[in-house]
């Protein structure tokens, strides 16, 4: 009796043991009919990034990707796997970003699948060290160059100090502001009522004249001055923030 009891519970413990392996080996052979595989979402997000990298020529510590999201991933057959980025309309690739990657096992393209993401980029922005009112022409002291997150500003920031530098603020700007292109315009090498030498050249003779800017100019541009000799209004080309030529 005591032989058979011994028995049983042998048996029972044995069974018991058996199962999870019998389970897991169905499990296998599952897996092993379908031979099937899925591009992991880390997968996706690499590419994306390389994608954004190279397009917008910053390296990966420049570029932060975040809420990411892939859209109708499908399972692929089994072999090695290849994306294509690309994206369907041209738009900006900063702010909420979209694009699509063809999935491709061995060679073949099998499914194409929709990347999303908010992409940050950060960069060299130049700000203003100062208040700046409408009409003052940019100076190096008046600046100072920080790392900013470019995308979330409004217009095309400025990031190279020696560009802004010599420029004309538009409209008055606070302290502490990252500028941005709009903000400035090439500043006049004549100003209106400023005194100028008027030269007038014809046949190896030249002559010299004092004047008036009766408006503000660029150099190369025509404006109109006054002779101080004659109080007559001319056209003159401007050569710099002194000196007008009138062409004959």
């Amino acid at each position: 009796m005591k032989c058979l009891r011994f028995a049983v519970i042998l048996l029972i413990a044995c069974s018991t043991a058996i199962l999870p392996w019998a389970a897991g080996a169905g499990e296998m052979k599952e897996s092993g009919r379908e031979g099937g595989q899925s591009v992991s979402e880390p997968q996706f997000r690499e590419a994306f990034s390389r994608y954004l990298c190279t397009h917008l020529k910053k390296p990966t510590s420049d570029v932060v990707v975040s809420k990411f999201k892939v859209s109708e991933n499908l399972p692929v057959p089994s072999g090695p796997v290849s994306l294509q980025i690309f994206q369907k309309e041209r738009g900006s690739l900063v702010g909420l970003v979209r694009l699509s990657a063809m999935v491709s096992v061995n060679g073949v393209v099998r499914h194409e699948v929709t990347l999303s993401g908010w992409v940050d980029v950060f960069e060299a922005a130049v700000c203003t060290a100062r208040p700046l009112k409408k009409g003052e022409v940019l100076k190096k002291e008046d600046l100072y160059v920080t790392r900013e997150n470019v995308s979330r500003l409004q217009g095309q920031a400025v990031t190279d100090m020696d560009e802004a530098v010599g420029l004309m603020v538009r409209h008055g700007i606070r302290q502490n502001t990252c500028l941005k292109e709009w903000m400035l315009e090439k500043a006049p090498a004549l100003d209106k009522g400023a005194a100028v030498t008027i030269l007038a050249q014809m046949a190896g003779l030249r002559v010299t004249v004092k004047g008036v800017a009766l408006e503000r100019g660029y150099p190369g541009e025509m404006v109109k001055v006054q002779n101080s000799m004659s109080q007559k209004a001319i056209l003159a080309r401007v050569i710099d923030s002194a000196h007008v030529m009138v062409e004959f």
